[in-house]
């Protein structure tokens, strides 16, 4: 049904962000790119063949956007790991993956069109969904869904030499999580357990050894 398709970690400022990750994997993100309206730029890391981390954090050369940003990253007084996303498996659509999570009692909004230039001056096309009550309190174990289509995936054109090896996450509902994951085919893939507040933490093997992001 689906697969982790990248992690997000939100900064306060992108600068010091890539370069604490840089230092703690031993591989330095590459620049992505803005994404105009949104107010927000990024860096990425493969983490493996279709998954990626992205660095994501306000970009200082757009204005204020209308809205604000996603992640929760208005609020940040320091970097962390603040949601994922998944992507179709073969022979899913994004359609797919969003009923399911739906029958499941998540709310999703439409799945719109995005895009962004990359440094190199490739014009980058996907479409994306986000739950509908968005992301913006910092920790969203609801993964929003993303479909490349014809887009080269980021994780096979980013700096390469760390893997993905687990993802867990607490939460105060685990069951209600757990099932979502369940329904979509992440059962295996990112455990849950009992917590106050809504976490995630992911283990990568890097150059410098098994790391974790929380």
């Amino acid at each position: 049904m689906a697969a982790i398709d990248h992690l997000v970690f939100a900064a306060p400022d992108l600068d010091p962000a890539t370069a604490a990750v840089g230092a703690l994997v031993g591989v330095s993100a590459a620049a992505g790119g803005p994404h105009p309206g949104i107010g927000t730029r990024n860096t990425l890391l493969s983490l493996g063949d279709e998954v990626y981390l992205e660095i994501i954090a306000p970009d200082p050369d757009q204005p204020e956007p209308a809205n604000p940003r996603p992640f929760g990253i208005d609020d940040l007084s320091a970097p962390r790991l603040v949601a994922f996303a998944v992507h179709p498996t073969q022979g899913e659509t994004i359609d797919d993956v969003i009923a399911a999570m739906r029958d499941c009692g998540e709310d999703f909004g439409d799945v719109a069109p995005m895009s962004r230039l990359t440094p190199d001056g490739e014009q980058l096309h996907w479409s994306l969904a986000f739950p509908a009550a968005g992301l913006t309190d910092g920790a969203a174990l609801v993964p929003f869904v993303i479909e490349w289509g014809d887009t080269t995936h980021p994780a096979t054109v980013t700096p390469a030499g760390c893997t993905l090896v687990s993802m867990s996450a607490t939460h105060p509902d685990p069951d209600r999580i757990g099932a979502l994951y369940n329904s979509i085919g992440l059962g295996t893939a990112v455990s849950v357990s009992a917590g106050d507040t809504a976490s995630l933490q992911a283990v990568l093997s890097s150059p410098k050894g098994r790391v974790t992001l929380r």
